[in-house]
C-alpha cells in the first residue's frame, strides 16, 4: 500500500509542478531556503542590529569597536493546504469517460495553494485577512511612496519608481548597486504593459533598464493601485527568506 501511494504520489508531481512553475511568481521575489518537512514547527532566526559609522584615520585606534548584537526569534511555521472530496459515482463516472479526475483536482487544490503562498509571500501570514501576524515584503516595507502618480501616462511608473528610490536613498540604501523587482496590481501593470510614447516606443524595455537587471512582475495580491519595489533574491537574501519546510505534493 505504502509503494501504491508513493508511486501515486511522484505521478502526481509531473502533472502538478509543471503549470505550477509557470505561474508561481512569489518564490522568484525572495530567497528560498528548503526545511525538513512539516515535522518542524517552529524556526529561530537572528536580527542584527545596526553597526555605527566606521572610522577614518591614519592608524588603527580604539573607540570604533561595536560589540555585535542581535535579537534572537523563534517564528511558528504556518501550513498552506486544500482538502477536497469527490462524489464517488461522479467520480467512476467521469474515470470511466476517460477524464483523469485525480490530476484535474490535485492541480485545481494545488492551483488554491499556490494562490495561498503568494498572498503570505507577498503581504504576510494572516488567518482573517486583515490582521498580519507575520508580514510579508508589502506589508513589512519600511519606506512607502505615497505621492499619486498617473501610470497611464507614459513615464509615470517610472516617476514613481525614481520617487521610491530617492527615499531610500535618504535612508542610506544603495540603489543603484542592487538589482530591483517591481511587482504591481494588475489594474497597473496592465496599463504599463500598453504604455507607449508618442513615438510608439514602448515604456516596459525602459522601466526594465531602470531596475538595473531586476524583473517585471504581476500579482492580484496587491491591491488596486498598489505596487512593490524590492531587491531581487540575490541582493536582498540578508534581509528576507522564504522558509519552505514541504514542497507542494
Amino acid at each position: 500500500m505504502t509503494n501504491a501511494l508513493y508511486q501515486f504520489s511522484r505521478n502526481m508531481d509531473t502533472k502538478i509542478h509543471p503549470p505550477l512553475r509557470q505561474i508561481n511568481k512569489a518564490r522568484k521575489l525572495v530567497q528560498v531556503v528548503p526545511g525538513e518537512g512539516f515535522g518542524e514547527t517552529s524556526i529561530d532566526w537572528v536580527e542584527l542590529q545596526k553597526m555605527s559609522q566606521a572610522m577614518v584615520s591614519y592608524n588603527f585606534s580604539t573607540g570604533n569597536i561595536d560589540t555585535v548584537d542581535f535579537a534572537l526569534t523563534n517564528s511558528k511555521i504556518p501550513i498552506v493546504w486544500k482538502d477536497y472530496t469527490i462524489d464517488r459515482r461522479l467520480y467512476e463516472a467521469m474515470r470511466a469517460k476517460g477524464t483523469d479526475v485525480d490530476a484535474s483536482a490535485a492541480l485545481d487544490a494545488a492551483y488554491m495553494v499556490n494562490s495561498a503562498e503568494e498572498t503570505m509571500i507577498i503581504r504576510g501570514v494572516s488567518r482573517d485577512g486583515t490582521n498580519y501576524e507575520m508580514n510579508g515584503l508589502y506589508e513589512g516595507a519600511g519606506i512607502d511612496y505615497s505621492t499619486g502618480t498617473n501610470v497611464g501616462a507614459f513615464g509615470g511608473i517610472q516617476d514613481a519608481v525614481v520617487g521610491a528610490y530617492e527615499l531610500m536613498d535618504a535612508a542610506d540604501v544603495p540603489t543603484d548597486a542592487l538589482k530591483w523587482n517591481l511587482t504591481m496590481a494588475p489594474n497597473i501593470y496592465n496599463k504599463v504593459l500598453q504604455s507607449r510614447n508618442l513615438n510608439g516606443h514602448r515604456e516596459i524595455p525602459e522601466l526594465l533598464d531602470l531596475l538595473n537587471g531586476g524583473n517585471i512582475f504581476k500579482s492580484g495580491t496587491l491591491a488596486s493601485g498598489k505596487a512593490l519595489l524590492s531587491p531581487t533574491p540575490d541582493t536582498g537574501s540578508q534581509y528576507v527568506d522564504f522558509y519552505l519546510s514541504q514542497e507542494v505534493f
